[in-house]
């Protein structure tokens, strides 16, 4: 220890340099054995030379396990103002510690100085650890300026056989100041490295407040929540025992309890909430205070007309100053009063508590009154088939609201039903009650209009619901065909089914026939019992038909069979075809007879008379 102040002694009689340029940090290391959990070591920090001893650095150990993982650490620095101070990781305390400082900054923060104790550590696993020693050194232009070194040494295993160690004792909330009534807690922990901790004891003002027993022999606590009306103040000791007597130094921590301040009551408006009602309406108003110093002395609601007057301080609403508690408590009063908003606009709603310091006012409410609604009647609306309407609704009374029918593609409007007429659209309907209307439709109607050319008739057109198959029928006259159809409808049939989605047109078209003529031979005379085919044709070249106008003839087909003597008339004939007009029928006439013998029958001679005498011809046809 002594070499340790040397050293420092020496340090602290070299110059120091003028600005702080960079730091630069190093450190030693140590391989030691554990074979006991518990250890103590020796250590001092050192600060030299410090210009900006604002940044001075802690002194650190560091306690490695073989894994390179820190176990244990130390950090330790000193203050102008609270003296030796530092942090542990890991378990252990820290004792015997002793300070100096040479130097200082206006912080506190040291430029001379040492900080020297005994770090005793606790809990180890045997085995072995390296034991990391930090030192800090700082640069001006490349020159070491200030220096905070850090050393250690492990003294031995503790405790020492035959010599115990007392406890330590340290507050570990204990506040200095308290409200007048607030409650606090003062509490303690001991700590003894022979872990043989009895009893870790707390006194309040020199009476037992708080006393505990060893805990874990190593580490106990002992405390209680209290309060303490003010102005005060309360002293606390604390002190550990542990199994053999010794005890820790004896701990004190004062406590100044404040002078009471007084606490301003809360008001809460319980009722109403913000909303919109209708002039005339009655509303109850309800409101809550608290005072925790309990010397509640006026409790109001308070109104604010749409006038902008207020009515408040007991203005209106009436009754005991403290309903819902005890008259006179002070600490709690319930306050209740029904009114009527009788003007349009908004009234503004409040609430407010005296405890002798003033006023004190709850979070206002906007209550927004309107006039009556006017009376209403309700409108409905429906459509049949083929539409829509317009909604209805509601509507004020005397009112005229509009409907609107709207057909689809497919109909037009045909007129209303229920409670309106006609077939106006739109139509207003005057609401002097709840009313019914419908709209009705019917399916569109649409022209179809028919027409023929020259030379045939056509199926008369006319009006026909949308949807409707209208049969069209064209017929040519004699010397005419039937071509097509043109406008709204096509092909050749002259029968035609037409579809009534729109207005159409359709027109019959006709063509002239075409002439033909007959060329027909009549035979010449012919024998009764004679067939013979009959043959002509036509400049058409459609058949030609044969019938007997007169004569001793049969006919089948164009097989003629002449059955008697005399003239046969025959006529050829074609009627003609759809296209073909009939030919202009051929009369032709022959002869027939029956096959004639012719006899010489010559006239009669006498007897041997050489020559016969004149007369008639002797020839006979039979």
């Amino acid at each position: 220890m002594n070499t340790r102040i040397l050293l420092l002694l020496v340090l602290l009689g070299m110059p120091c340099p003028r600005i702080l340029a960079a730091i630069q940090v190093g450190y030693v290391e140590r391989t030691i054995s554990v074979t006991s959990p518990n250890y103590s070591l020796d250590f001092a920090i050192a600060w030299s030379c410090d210009p900006y001893p604002v940044f001075s650095q802690p002194g650190r150990i560091e306690l490695q396990d073989s894994h390179g993982t820190v176990a244990l650490l130390f950090i330790g620095s000193v203050s102008q103002a609270s003296g030796p101070n530092f942090s542990l990781t890991g378990g252990g305390s820290v004792s015997g510690t002793s300070f100096w400082m040479y130097r200082y900054a206006d912080d506190g923060s040291p430029a001379d100085g040492s900080f020297q104790g005994t770090w005793n550590v606790t809990g180890l696993a045997p085995g072995n650890y390296t034991l990391r020693i930090f030192s800090y050194t700082s640069y001006d232009f490349l020159r070491p300026g200030s220096t905070v070194w850090t050393n250690t040494s492990v003294t031995a295993t503790y405790p020492t056989a035959g010599a115990n160690v007392p406890p330590t004792i340290a507050w570990t909330s204990a506040p200095a100041t308290a409200a007048s009534g607030q409650g606090y807690t003062v509490s303690a922990h001991a700590h003894d490295a022979d872990g043989n901790l009895a009893q870790v004891n707390v006194w309040k003002n020199g009476q037992p407040f708080a006393f505990a027993g060893g805990g874990n022999g190593t580490d106990g606590d002992s405390g209680n929540p209290t309060s303490d009306t003010g102005p005060q103040t309360i002293t606390f000791t604390a002190q550990a025992v542990d199994a053999t007597g010794a005890t820790s130094p004896l701990i004190t921590q004062v406590v100044t309890i404040n002078a009471p301040v007084n606490t301003p009551p809360t008001v809460t408006l319980l009722s109403p909430g913000a909303q919109t009602v209708v002039a005339g309406t009655t509303l109850t108003l309800s409101s809550h205070a608290t005072d925790s110093d309990g010397n509640i002395s006026g409790h109001n609601l308070d109104i604010q007309r749409p006038a902008g007057d207020w009515n408040f301080q007991g203005g209106f609403a009436t009754g005991e100053p403290y309903q819902g508690g005890p008259v006179g408590s002070g600490a709690d009063s319930t306050r209740s009063a029904s009114f009527t908003f009788t003007d349009v606009g908004t009234y503004v709603v409040r609430s407010a508590a005296n405890d002798g310091s003033g006023w004190v006012q709850s979070a206002t409410v906007a209550i927004t009154v309107v006039a009556p609604p006017p009376v209403q009647f309700a409108l409905s609306t429906s459509a049949g088939s083929g539409g829509s309407v317009s909604a209805g609704g509601t509507f004020n009374a005397g009112t005229s609201a509009t409907v609107t029918a709207i057909p689809d593609g497919t109909h037009d409007f045909a007129g209303w039903s229920g409670d309106a007429t006609g077939t106006a659209n739109p139509v207003g309907i005057v609401m002097d009650r709840n009313k019914a209307v419908q709209a009705n439709f019917v399916l569109k109607t649409f022209t179809l209009t028919t027409s023929a050319m020259t030379g045939g008739s056509i199926t008369p057109g006319g009006s026909y619901p949308y949807g409707t198959t209208i049969t069209l029928s064209a017929t040519a006259d004699a010397t005419h065909y039937f071509s097509g159809w043109t406008g709204d409808a096509s092909g050749a049939a002259p029968s035609i089914g037409v579809l009534v989605d729109r207005a159409k047109s359709v027109q019959a078209q006709f063509a002239p026939k075409a002439a033909q003529s007959i060329s027909f031979t009549v035979p010449g005379a012919q024998r009764v019992g004679t067939t013979l085919t009959l043959a002509a044709s036509t400049s058409s070249g459609l058949p030609v038909s044969f019938v007997i106008l007169s004569g001793p003839a049969m006919l089948s087909g164009n097989q003629l069979k002449v059955i008697g003597p005399g003239t046969i008339t025959l006529q050829a004939i074609q009627p003609g075809d759809s296209y073909t007009l009939a030919a202009p029928p051929v009369t032709g006439t022959f002869n027939a007879a029956v096959a004639a013998v012719l006899k010489y029958m010559p006239s009669g001679r006498t007897w041997l008379q050489g020559t016969a005498s004149a007369g008639t011809a002797p020839f006979v046809l039979q």
